[in-house]
């Protein structure tokens, strides 16, 4: 015949239990207590926006872009033409032994072959495409970047919440527990076993704080120290209601990702090049024009200047051309492949991650819920220990903790097509 606790006891005991199991069925996600109002709290897009405004490798891609796009500034300029001055003291050898002041002034301009002009200019145009396209690409990989780091502290906050609400429960076991041993009606061996899960869920706790921590630091430092030192994270885990076309993600990948289009400007420039270097054998011409004036002369000279290609063809230079050229193709065919490889697994693990959310959603969060009423209705009657219903209770967290678990990852799984893709996903 079992034996119910005295009243207050039993009262009381499950005035807790009920207390914790309300904060439990709380929003999975939550800021872990009392920093939502203490200090100031970023959304996910206020968090990127900071980085993209902050962020060096940010800074880095800019630059690149100023320098490409001064390189083409400096393809459609104009060779300089060069002036010459001379003069001095000079005496005629005759007898009368005359001094005159002698000077020679000359003129000369380079005139660029037209071909190889209009080429270089096209090499430089592309270059300068090349440039927005991987800037474009920078961006992209930052953002996915910043979501990563966002869903990896919505987790940690969230594990973090979860255990120390588990301390709270174990915490009033232990003093339950204490309670029945000093009155003798449980075993000492009870207290020693639930101070060891107190033990447990202290150190899960501390471990789950410090990986906030750490999270929050590694977000801070893609805003270059924008968050501040303390801050909090205002949302949710990405999800999608829209069933994930494989084929027609592989063909938006073609079409807009940044690193195919770094890659197709890079085959550009290549070709340019090579044609820059196949035009360059025509030479560039130099026309020049002087003046001299010396002792008993004075003149007025034209010339042309004509180099003679007779050694140095630019064979090799346009070999040189070819191969970065085919060097560009292969990596457009290799980022062709790695973007289809990614958006298929990807494509995977999100339609497995549903599978697991909707297994929790309508079967095991219910569940374990259940087997915590349970465990509390039989302790409250004498027919289960406190014990029995501390391992309900953890149960009850490790479901929602892999509940979790499963919304991080289809977060993570829709970020990396996002970044795969090239844009944001439809619906």
């Amino acid at each position: 015949m079992s034996r119910e606790l005295p009243f207050n006891v039993s009262k009381l005991m499950t005035l807790r239990l009920f207390v914790g199991c309300v904060c439990m069925w709380a929003i999975v996600g939550s800021e872990v207590w009392g920093e939502e109002n203490a200090v100031p709290s970023f959304s996910l897009q206020e968090i990127i926006d900071l980085t993209l405004t902050h962020n060096p490798t940010i800074e880095l891609g800019k630059g690149f872009i100023d320098q490409k796009t001064g390189e083409e500034r400096i393809a459609r300029a104009y060779p300089n033409p060069t002036l010459g001055l001379q003069g001095g003291r000079g005496q005629i050898l005759d007898p009368t032994g005359r001094t005159m002041f002698e000077r020679y002034i000359s003129l000369s301009q380079p005139l660029e072959w037209p071909g190889m002009r209009a080429a270089r200019q096209e090499a430089a145009k592309a270059g300068a495409g090349s440039a927005q396209a991987g800037f474009a690409l920078t961006q992209v990989n930052v953002k996915a970047r910043v979501k990563q780091i966002f869903y990896e502290l919505l987790l940690a906050q969230t594990i973090a919440d979860l255990a120390s609400r588990l301390l709270m429960t174990v915490t009033d076991f232990e003093g339950a527990v204490k309670r029945r041993v000093e009155a003798g009606e449980a075993p000492p061996f009870e207290e020693v076993k639930v101070k060891v899960e107190l033990l447990q869920a202290q150190k899960q706790m501390e471990q789950t704080q410090g990986k906030v921590r750490i999270t929050k630091v590694a977000l801070d430092q893609l805003t270059a120290g924008n968050l501040g030192e303390g801050f909090a994270i205002q949302g949710d885990f990405e999800t999608t209601n829209n069933a994930l076309d494989e084929s027609h993600l592989i063909e938006a990948a073609f079409e807009h990702h940044p690193e195919i289009k770094k890659f197709q400007q890079l085959i550009d420039v290549a070709h340019a090049q090579y044609d820059q270097e196949r035009q360059a054998r025509v030479p560039n011409v130099t026309i020049s024009g002087s003046y001299q004036r010396d002792a008993g002369r004075e003149g007025f000279v034209g010339g042309l200047s004509i180099p003679l290609p007779l050694w140095d063809q630019r064979q090799g230079d346009m070999a040189k051309a070819l191969g970065i050229r085919r060097q560009s193709e292969a990596h457009l065919e290799q980022a062709k492949i790695s973007l289809k490889r990614g958006i298929t697994e990807h494509v995977q693990i999100s339609r497995t991650a549903s599978t697991q959310i909707n297994t929790f959603e309508q079967g095991l969060l219910k569940q374990a819920k259940e087997a915590v009423r349970i465990a509390r209705t039989s302790f409250k009657f004498g027919e289960a220990g406190l014990l029995d219903v501390l391992d309900a209770q953890r149960v009850l967290w490790q479901t929602f903790e892999g509940y979790a678990h499963a919304r991080f990852e289809l977060a993570i799984a829709l970020t990396e097509l996002e970044r795969l893709v090239g844009k944001e996903l439809d619906g």
